[in-house]
């Protein structure tokens, strides 16, 4: 196995589909995933060969920054390829002086909370406008 890392915001969106379908995400489909990276400032992946198996992308608006869609193939999981995904993002944006950099985190899972722990993430309180939102 040979994992390549690549920052780049130019990706196949049935790569990323791919990739979301492993982990056990929805699929976005095409024209979202465009959507999507045509918005997003970074994002840093993680390849074996031509299958990508990692992803994070950043968010900025100059004040503050939110990762997201931080996964790994389960295949590829416990191996050092989303700690290397998450130090990438925060190399990113550590030196730019945000009021606030983000990103969400389910408590139902406590080995993914623990996992951004250890990178210095803290839990804060947050909330939705869930009324306004549709789903994915």
């Amino acid at each position: 196995m040979n994992i390549e890392y690549k920052e780049t915001l130019e990706i196949e969106p049935e790569k990323l589909d791919a990739l979301w379908n492993a982990i056990g995400w929805k699929s976005r489909g095409p024209k979202k995933w465009r959507e999507v990276l045509s918005k997003s400032t970074y994002m840093f992946t993680a390849w074996d060969g031509d299958n990508l198996i990692g992803t994070g992308r950043i968010l900025e608006d100059g004040i503050m920054c939110m990762f997201y869609d931080i996964g790994v193939d389960p295949e590829y999981q416990s191996q050092g390829v989303g700690s290397k995904i998450l130090s990438a993002l925060i190399n990113h944006v550590k030196d730019k002086n945000y009021a606030s950099i983000g990103l969400f985190a389910w408590e139902e899972n406590p080995a993914n909370m623990s996992f951004y722990e250890k990178f210095g993430f803290e839990k804060s309180s947050g909330m939705e406008l869930k009324k306004y939102m549709k789903p994915e």
